[in-house]
C-alpha cells in the first residue's frame, strides 16, 4: 500500500525494469502479476490516477454509479482512451451553418457507452510555449474547487491546508522526461465520489517484451482476468514466438468505489467528526470559586455571567511558560504573531497576554477553540500562575476600556504605517508589511529569540532607508559624501539644515546601535551575542527607535529635509 508519491515512483520504476529473456523469471515478468498486486494494493490513502511512462499506462475516470449496469465489464473493456486534453469544438468546415458548431466535451467516443458518460479528474494539456517538458496534467477544475485545492509550484502539487495550517498534498504530481505520474488522496477525491454519486475507473493498459522491435509473432493466448476484491478485470496476451512467450501484455480496468460510508462522507463534509472533539484540562485560576485547580476548555463545562450555575467562568485564566510563543514566532510563514494575537494560516487564533512576571495567560473560552493537537502542545507549557493578568488585559477585557498603555511595538508599527515621503516626493523610507508583521515582543530569555528579533528589526528599519533619495538631498544641501552610507549620510543632512544635537542624536543614536549590534555581534550570520536581559534590552531598544522614526518623521512632513 503506497503511502507517498515517491513510494509510488519506486514502485513504478520497478514494474517499468525489462527483463532479458534469459532470465529465469521471464514468463512469470510477461505474466504482469506483479502489475495485479500493484493495483490491488494502490486503491486507498494516495492512489495513482495517470501513469505515462515506457510500457506503463493508467488514466482514471469518473463515471455515475448507475451507469453501471448489466453487461458494464464487456462495454468497458472495449476502451480506447488516451488521456484527455480536455474541452474543444468541432465544426463542419464550409457549411456556413451555425448548426454544425459544437463543443466536443472531454470524453467522447471513447469505445465505451459507460465511459462517455464520465469526467476526467485530470487533463493532459500542451503547450508548445513551456520550456522543458512541453505536456502537463492539470486537474480538472471541478475537482480543482470542491476539494478546495490549489497548485503549489515548489511543492508540485494541488494542496490545501489541514486544521494545523499545515499543507496537504492532494494531488501530487511528477511530470519529467522519465515520464508523467499523478495521484490523489483518496480521502478527498471521495468526498467528491460522494457528492457525485461516481465510482472511479482505471483504464490501464501494461505492455511488456524483452525486444518489441524484433518480434516474430507465432501465435497468441489470451486468458481473461476477473479479481473481485480489487475490482479489476482485464484480458492477458501471450505473443509466442517459435520458442514460447516474448511479449506480455496487461490490458483492463479496475472499479474502486467509495469505502466511507454515506453517514461518515456527510460527517466529513459538515466538518464534523463522528467522533465529539476533545477537550484538554488546564491549571487554570478559577477566580469564580477563587481557587487554582484543572478545569476542561470544553464549552459545555464552562458558564458565563449570565447564567446562573457552578462552572467556572469561560474567562477563567491558564498560565503558561512564555517559551510557548517560540514554536510560533519561529514560524513566520505559517503563524502571525501579534502584541496579543498569534494568527494561523489554518484559520485559527488565539487572544493572549504576558503578566508582570512573564507568564503567557489565555482565557480557557479561547484555548477551547483550538484544534485538539494546539491544545495538547499549549498544555505541555501549563503552569501555576505567578501573579494574575497583565494590567492591560484587565484594562480591555473586564472593565471594556480603552488602553492607553504605552507599547513601543505598537507604536513603531503605527508610525512605520504611515511613514512620510519629503514634501518634493522623495522617499527617504520604505515600509516592508511582512516584516513589520513578523516583529514581535521577546518574551523570553532565549539567545536566538532575542537574535532573530534584532534582525527582524534592522531589516525592517535599518534596510528601509533609500541611499539614493539620501544622496540626492545631500547634493542639494551641498553635502555629499560618497563614502558615507545611509544613517551617516542622513546624521550629515541633519546636521547641515540645522536640526539641533539632542534631535539628531535621538534620531540616529539608536539606529546606530541597531546596526551595531546586528553586525559586530554577529547576528546576521549567527555568532555569539553578549550577555544581557534579552527582554528588556529589546523593550528599550524598540523604544528607542520608535522615538527617534517619530522623530524622524516629524521633521520630514516639517519639509527640513525638503530639497532647495
Amino acid at each position: 500500500m503506497a503511502f507517498s508519491l515517491q513510494q509510488l515512483e519506486e514502485d513504478l520504476r520497478v514494474l517499468a525494469t525489462y527483463k532479458s529473456r534469459h532470465e529465469h523469471d521471464y514468463v512469470s515478468w510477461l505474466q504482469c502479476t506483479d502489475v495485479l498486486s500493484f493495483l490491488g494494493r494502490t486503491t486507498s490513502n494516495l492512489i495513482p490516477i495517470m501513469i505515462c511512462m515506457k510500457g506503463l499506462y493508467l488514466y482514471s475516470v469518473l463515471v455515475p454509479r448507475s451507469a453501471l449496469t448489466n453487461g458494464f465489464e464487456e462495454d468497458i473493456m472495449r476502451w480506447s482512451l488516451p488521456p484527455s486534453p480536455g474541452w474543444g469544438y468541432s465544426i463542419a468546415c464550409g457549411t456556413g451553418d451555425l448548426s454544425d458548431i459544437s463543443l466536443s466535451r472531454p470524453l467522447e467516443r471513447t469505445g465505451s457507452r459507460v465511459l462517455d458518460q464520465g469526467e476526467p479528474i485530470v487533463f493532459l494539456r500542451h503547450f508548445a510555449g513551456r520550456s522543458g517538458k512541453k505536456s502537463y496534467p492539470e486537474l480538472n477544475q471541478r475537482l480543482a474547487h470542491i476539494m478546495d485545492v490549489h497548485w503549489i509550484e515548489t511543492r508540485n502539487a494541488y494542496s490545501k491546508l489541514d486544521e494545523l495550517g499545515d499543507f496537504k498534498d492532494v494531488v501530487p504530481v511528477k511530470n519529467d522526461a522519465e515520464g508523467t505520474i499523478v495521484a490523489v488522496a483518496f480521502d478527498e477525491l471521495e468526498l467528491y465520489m460522494f457528492l457525485t454519486d461516481s465510482v472511479l475507473i482505471r483504464l490501464f493498459d501494461f505492455a511488456r517484451s524483452h525486444d518489441w522491435r524484433n518480434i516474430v509473432v507465432k501465435g497468441r493466448k489470451e486468458t481473461s482476468i476477473i479479481v473481485e476484491d480489487s475490482g479489476i478485470y482485464a484480458k492477458h496476451l501471450f505473443i509466442i514466438d517459435g520458442e514460447g512467450p516474448v511479449a506480455g501484455k496487461l490490458r483492463g480496468f479496475q472499479i474502486i468505489k467509495r469505502r466511507r460510508s454515506d453517514k461518515e462522507l456527510l460527517a466529513a463534509l459538515e466538518e464534523e467528526g463522528l467522533e465529539p472533539k476533545q477537550y484538554e484540562s488546564f491549571i487554570a485560576l478559577d477566580f469564580k470559586h477563587q481557587r487554582i485547580h484543572e478545569c476542561s476548555c470544553d464549552p459545555s463545562r464552562l458558564g458565563n455571567y449570565f447564567e446562573p450555575s457552578d462552572l467556572p467562568f469561560e474567562t477563567s485564566p491558564v498560565f503558561f511558560r512564555p517559551e510557548v510563543l517560540l514554536k510560533y514566532k519561529q514560524d513566520p510563514d505559517k503563524y502571525e504573531v501579534k502584541s496579543r494575537m498569534i494568527v494561523c494560516r489554518a484559520g485559527w487564533s488565539l487572544h493572549y497576554g504576558i503578566n508582570e512576571e512573564g507568564q503567557v495567560h489565555v482565557y480557557l473560552k479561547d484555548l477551547g477553540q483550538l484544534p485538539h493537537a494546539e491544545q495538547l502542545y499549549w498544555k505541555a507549557f501549563n503552569e501555576l500562575p505567578k501573579a494574575g493578568i497583565s494590567k492591560r488585559a484587565w484594562t480591555t477585557d473586564f472593565l471594556a476600556e480603552f488602553d492607553t498603555e504605552y507599547d513601543p511595538l505598537e507604536s513603531l508599527r503605527d508610525v512605520l504605517s504611515s511613514f512620510p515621503a519629503t514634501n518634493s516626493g522623495l522617499t527617504i523610507w520604505v515600509k516592508d508589511d511582512v516584516l513589520s508583521a513578523r516583529l514581535s515582543h521577546v518574551v523570553t530569555e532565549s539567545k536566538k529569540e532575542w537574535e532573530d528579533s534584532v534582525l527582524t528589526l534592522a531589516k525592517l528599519i535599518v534596510d528601509g532607508f533609500q541611499l539614493d533619495s539620501i544622496r540626492s538631498i545631500a547634493k542639494s544641501l551641498g553635502c555629499l559624501d560618497e563614502t558615507l552610507r545611509s544613517i551617516k549620510l542622513l546624521q550629515k543632512c541633519l546636521e547641515t539644515v540645522g536640526v539641533d544635537r539632542p534631535n539628531v542624536q535621538a534620531i540616529i543614536d539608536p539606529l546606530v546601535e541597531l546596526w551595531t549590534i546586528r553586525s559586530q555581534e554577529g547576528i546576521a550570520h549567527r555568532g555569539r551575542a553578549k550577555t544581557r536581559d534579552t527582554k528588556r534590552h529589546f523593550y528599550e531598544l524598540l523604544k528607542r527607535c520608535d522615538e527617534a522614526m517619530r522623530r524622524l518623521a516629524t521633521l520630514i512632513k516639517n519639509g527640513v529635509l525638503d530639497r532647495e
